[in-house]
């Protein structure tokens, strides 16, 4: 039996100036969560785009996303640089995105097993089980301090029978690494974003270590839409590492979103992309992917890496 888990990536445009796409996004999910077994949704952040400058945004973003909390599915959201009060120019303030999508949300909600710091809700984990299958999933703040990082250390420690998820809003860049000093848009390039580690030092830091991480998913890049490439940790276990974003297509990339089944079994991740406003899957350069997270052929593993650029 699989399951499935869907990756929503920076939706700033659409919730600034094409609400009803975003609505029609999360209507579809809501209609074929059980079509697909939809256990999670993930959210890489840039809900919206002006920060606190535009309260609307944030009430129309919350309209649509509550479909999918009133539905029952699961659903963790990080802040992307966007969504950060002053868009991490001065400092990390977070008061409208917590005001919105915050721990209210997510109080009495049996799968959320804790955050980094009491009533913020930037930092979470998660447990999903089903059908013997176990699913741990991280949400990182944009930029994550060392302190997060440890925190996170620590919980992969922990559920080290479990198969990890990790979601942050940068991590990969357009050219299917992680994002490092010289890479446009570098957590570490914001004033606001004290402590910041950028990708490269995510990697080093914390996830190379834990044999349990099978994939990583982030957003933030433009003007491109895909990257991936497959990393391998310490263990010499393969971890797949994902970027999307379509801001930068029309209508703000129409409510795209990516669709990740995964089969415990056969040990395979297979992604699709979900264009919500025709209703189905969307071919497209680096949108249909298979990774086998069970792999240990290092000469297949070099072969699934892919870039735009």
């Amino acid at each position: 039996m699989t399951i499935a888990m869907v990756i929503i990536p920076d939706t700033q445009i659409v919730a600034w100036q094409h609400p009803e796409v975003l609505r029609q996004m999360a209507q579809w999910i809501v209609e074929h969560r059980e079509d697909y077994r939809i256990e999670m949704v993930l959210h890489l952040g840039d809900v919206v785009h002006h920060g606190a400058n535009d309260e609307r945004q944030f009430q129309d973003a919350k309209a649509a996303l509550d479909k999918i909390d009133e539905a029952g599915v699961p659903m963790l959201i990080v802040p992307g640089n966007h969504d950060y009060d002053n868009l991490v120019n001065e400092d990390r303030s977070l008061d409208m995105f917590r005001h919105y999508f915050g721990v209210s949300r997510l109080a009495g909600r049996e799968w959320l097993r804790g955050l980094y710091e009491q009533g913020r809700p930037e930092n979470a984990y998660a447990v999903i089980q089903s059908n013997g299958l176990q699913l741990l999933f991280i949400a990182l703040e944009f930029g994550p301090r060392d302190e997060v990082l440890a925190w996170a250390d620590d919980l992969l420690a922990t559920y080290e029978d479990h198969h990890a998820i990790i979601v942050t809003h940068c991590y990969l860049y357009l050219d299917a690494t992680p994002s490092k000093p010289g890479d446009e848009y570098n957590p570490r390039d914001y004033a606001g974003a004290e402590g910041a580690n950028d990708g490269e030092e995510m990697w080093e830091k914390c996830f190379r270590k834990h044999r349990n991480i099978i994939a990583i998913y982030s957003g933030h890049q433009i003007p491109y839409s895909i990257s991936y490439s497959v990393a391998i940790g310490d263990h010499g276990n393969p971890v797949f590492q994902s970027f999307q974003n379509w801001q930068s297509a029309d209508q703000g990339g129409s409510g795209r979103f990516r669709l990740v089944t995964i089969d415990d079994q056969a040990g395979v991740l297979k992604h699709t992309v979900i264009n919500p406003m025709l209703n189905g899957a969307e071919a497209g350069d680096g949108h249909e992917v298979e990774f086998c997270f069970r792999e240990t052929d290092r000469s297949r593993l070099e072969q699934v890496k892919y870039s735009p650029l």
